[in-house]
């Protein structure tokens, strides 16, 4: 006869499961469950955390198929337990969880469940047997033929338990192994990942030793500085090399790794940004502004009228003069779209004019004269602002001066810097510690994203995403050639 619903063994409610988040910024770090829950950065999650490893909606973990599942929702980083990454799996007691690898972690504890089986209810003839055979009731009350049966259960209860203790111990052996070698690995790869961000930050400071040594020996014409460079050049070209093998071997760029994504990395570390801890998102928010120079033909025009006029090859001449990156070719994009004639809207600060966008006093600053429409938004023959070879150099020496001091040879910081106002981004950049590895874009990125105007924002991703179509236009269905390609061939 079928079990009536009354019957049914039933759960009284899912284990409560207890979650304490033991490395990672977090406004609160122990929570309690018996409901599905999400983690992440999201103010929607209900495991909040504030890490740049961790995705906007990282995991999800749901009480499943009688026990607590965590679901990784296609998340950056990964999420790791015992040291391998996972995409679905069963949380054990006292199961600890990372997110990325050295990344953020949390423990779980899991509360013992309770279950009513109703087995009393069951069937009364069996119920009856089963009390009969195998109760403990006293041996005098027992037949023999019911103290024979009790003896034969027993030894195979006995047998079972035997053979259930050794597969127990087996397992928990291969666990065992399993987990120290998963652990093994996870501390080698972080290990591996923390020397190559040391190496990247060592070749940044040396970047920045360097840049000033070089601006000295400008000013000073000391020719006995030459010699050091040329020991510093060595020891940032060895650290170089030793960097490429860490990327190498953490398969940063990894074989499945679209050539989209490709250029996104390369081209980061070009503008001065560490790829190895690459913020979470910065791929996707880079291949997000690709297709808004895809939806229009603004980069087509502009590419056009710097091809016409030899822009291109003019302005990475002149950057690499003052030993900065060509590819800053790219920010006078952004400004003017190469427009030697473009006239910005009044500001507090004047009006910028020329193809860099110099305000007066900025422009004053370095060298250039300004003219008598100095306060009229309308190109002015006599304003330098709008003589292309002078108003390049003064912005290379600008752009230099910025990458020297504040931004500490990151590129990215450096056109944060040049968009954002006279003294607003210097003011968060400051607040940051004076060496590459704390004052970074990643960090500021981190630390004061909610602090910054949409306009810088859109204006450095800009052009990030222009600087990577134009090492390969014709994989973002441009018809136009890298504008740099012949001036970095001659170098």
């Amino acid at each position: 006869m079928p079990l009536s619903s009354s019957k049914m063994p039933t759960l009284i409610s899912p284990p409560a499961l207890q979650v304490k988040i033991t490395r990672g910024e977090a406004p609160v770090t122990e929570f309690v469950f018996k409901a599905p829950f999400r983690i992440g950065r999201d103010e929607e999650c209900q495991v909040r955390i504030k890490d740049y490893m961790v995705s906007r909606v990282h995991a999800e973990v749901k009480y499943e198929e009688g026990q607590w599942w965590i679901q990784d929702l296609n998340s950056t980083n990964g999420t790791f337990i015992a040291g391998e990454k996972i995409t679905r799996a069963p949380l054990m007691d006292h199961a600890a969880i990372m997110f990325g690898i050295n990344g953020p972690a949390l423990l779980v504890e899991i509360e013992k469940m309770l279950i009513e089986t109703g087995l009393e209810d069951r069937s009364p003839s069996l119920t009856r047997y089963i009390r009969h055979y195998f109760a403990d009731t006293p041996s005098a009350q027992a037949g023999e033929h019911t103290m024979m049966l009790r003896r034969a259960f027993q030894q195979v209860q006995k047998k079972k338990s035997r053979t259930y203790h050794r597969i127990i111990a087996g397992v928990s052996v291969l666990f065992l192994i399993a987990a120290i070698f998963g652990i093994y690995k996870h501390l080698q790869v972080s290990k591996q990942q923390a020397l190559a961000q040391n190496l990247f930050y060592e070749m940044k400071e040396l970047d920045v030793t360097l840049s000033r040594l070089e601006t000295a020996i400008a000013l000073t014409g000391d020719s006995k500085a030459a010699a050091e460079i040329r020991r510093f050049r060595a020891k940032r070209e060895e650290l170089e090399n030793n960097y490429d093998q860490f990327v190498d071997a953490l398969g940063i760029y990894g074989k499945d790794m679209s050539e989209e994504d490709r250029l996104i990395f390369r081209i980061a570390r070009l503008w001065g940004e560490c790829e190895v801890n690459m913020p979470e998102g910065f791929v996707q928010e880079v291949r997000s502004y690709i297709r808004k120079w895809q939806s229009t033909d603004r980069l087509k025009k502009a590419m056009t009228r710097a091809q016409q006029s030899g822009f291109a090859a003019k302005i990475a001449a002149t950057m690499l003069a003052q030993h900065m990156p060509p590819q800053f070719f790219y920010l006078a994009l952004q400004e003017s779209d190469f427009n030697v004639n473009r006239c910005g809207p009044p500001t507090r600060y004047g009006i910028a004019k020329g193809m860099w966008q110099f305000i007066p006093t900025t422009a004053t600053q370095y060298g250039l004269k300004t003219g008598p429409l100095l306060e009229l938004p309308q190109p002015d023959p006599r304003d330098e602002r709008h003589n292309f070879e002078k108003s390049t150099a003064a912005a290379a020496q600008y752009l230099r001066d910025i990458y020297n001091t504040d931004a500490q040879a990151s590129g990215l910081l450096v056109i944060a810097s040049y968009n954002w106002g006279e003294n607003n981004v210097k003011e968060l950049i400051r607040k940051m510690p004076a060496n590459p590895r704390e004052r970074n874009f990643w960090r500021l990125l981190l630390d004061y994203r909610d602090r910054f105007p949409r306009e810088t924002y859109d204006y450095v991703f800009y052009i990030v995403s222009a600087t990577v179509i134009g090492e390969n236009p014709k994989l973002f269905g441009f018809d136009f050639p890298n504008p740099l390609a012949e001036a970095l061939a001659q170098r």
